[in-house]
């Protein structure tokens, strides 16, 4: 027993039988590492606090910065300059400026056709009225024609019936001599008509 306790591992402050018992340091150690880890138990707590108020405060930052900018926008759009507006209102400018283009394109084509129309209606007209001023001439001197033909034809027929019929021959009278002291003849006087023949003329 006493050459155990006066072993060297005992001169040199070293207890083999306390080997693994644990000193007040290592209690105080671990007590210490107990704190340290409720602390950091809190301590995550704390900023898991502050982390959802930072949240919260970047989500109502947001949605302050997204209601300026569409009230911004709203007062382009109200003041005329809104660039997708303007993209669109140039957009619908030169949309208006082809169909304007195509509509005058569309006039300039109808009136050329209208023309063209009104000078062949214009042609037609005339020479229409130049043929029948021909035709109408054509059978009034037909007309004419055939009228001078009869007469022709009926001047030869009386030609052929015998042309002195319409013609008076004078007639020859022999006058005598009046004998010497032979009284001069009297005019015959006319015999009145009597009533009665004259009753029967106006029946």
């Amino acid at each position: 027993m006493v050459s155990t306790l006066s072993s060297p591992s005992a001169m040199n402050g070293f207890d083999a039988a306390r080997e693994y018992d644990f000193s007040e340091e290592e209690e105080r150690a671990k007590a210490t590492y107990q704190d340290s880890d409720e602390d950091t138990e809190d301590a995550s707590e704390t900023d898991a606090a502050k982390l959802e108020e930072e949240y919260t405060e970047m989500k109502e930052q947001i949605y302050k910065e997204k209601l300026t900018m569409l009230k911004k926008q709203l007062q382009q759009v109200i003041d005329g300059s809104h660039p997708e507006l303007l993209r669109k209102i140039k957009k619908l400018e030169q949309q208006g400026k082809d169909r304007m283009r195509l509509a005058e394109v569309t006039k300039n084509a109808e009136l050329e056709c209208v023309e063209h129309h009104y000078i062949r209606e214009r042609k037609e007209a005339a020479e229409e009225f130049e043929q029948k001023k021909i035709d109408l001439k054509e059978h009034l001197i037909n007309e004419l024609e055939d009228r001078r033909r009869n007469i022709e034809n009926e001047g030869l027929s009386l030609d052929l019936n015998g042309g002195d019929f319409f013609e008076v021959k004078p007639v020859n009278t022999r006058k005598l001599r009046r004998r010497p002291n032979e009284p001069l003849p009297m005019p015959e006087k006319r015999r009145k008509a009597s009533p009665y023949i004259l009753e029967n003329h106006e029946n």
